[in-house]
């Protein structure tokens, strides 16, 4: 069952993130905002926060959870930091790399939600097992990013989304990355 409970969640959580980052989309072409630092600071500080919360209302369904207010507040304000972070890391990379500091700033970021993402489910997983969905999250989310975010970024399509398209993009990126936090190996009974 546990299997499928991970399928689930991690569903569900590419559905809700895939709407949140639509819905960013949305406010950036609405607002014709310009892309400046401080928008980008209160994006990704937003979008992760929404992410924290997430992950933490998908682990307090799945097991009891005494004190559920405190693990939305600490997951969300874990997460808006790692966004924040995140954000600062791609504005500081950028004058050096351009727009590969986006996708360098997505990947560190699945690392650090791997980290949290531990914390949240008082897991008792070795960290280097930690480290490894991080970073298995990190390569497969960034080649996903790279592959279906890019494109509506950079080839034009931000003055006149198609927010379908959009959805559809934003849920190809973050699948990968949630299928190797949420996902759990099959316990066979080998050696």
């Amino acid at each position: 069952m546990r299997n499928f409970t991970g399928v689930a969640n991690t569903l569900i959580a590419a559905l809700l993130l895939a709407a949140a980052s639509t819905l960013a989309d949305l406010i950036w072409a609405l607002w014709e905002l310009e892309h400046r630092a401080i928008f980008g600071l209160i994006h990704g500080a937003l979008l992760f926060m929404a992410l924290g919360l997430v992950l933490a209302a998908l682990t307090a369904r799945d097991r009891d959870v005494s004190d559920y207010g405190r693990l939305l507040t600490v997951a969300a304000i874990g997460e808006l930091l790692a966004g924040l972070g995140g954000a600062a890391a791609f504005y500081a990379m950028f004058p050096l790399i351009g727009w590969w500091a986006m996708l360098v700033a997505w990947m560190g970021l699945w690392i650090l939600t791997a980290f949290l993402n531990r914390w949240v489910q008082d897991s008792t997983e070795a960290l280097s097992v930690t480290f490894g969905r991080g970073t298995a999250a990190a390569l497969l989310s960034g080649a996903a990013f790279y592959l279906a975010v890019y494109p509506i970024w950079l080839g034009g399509q931000t003055r006149n989304p198609d927010y379908a398209l959009n959805f559809a993009s934003w849920f190809v990126a973050f699948l990968p990355g949630f299928a190797c936090l949420l996902l759990e190996k099959r316990r066979t009974g080998a050696i």
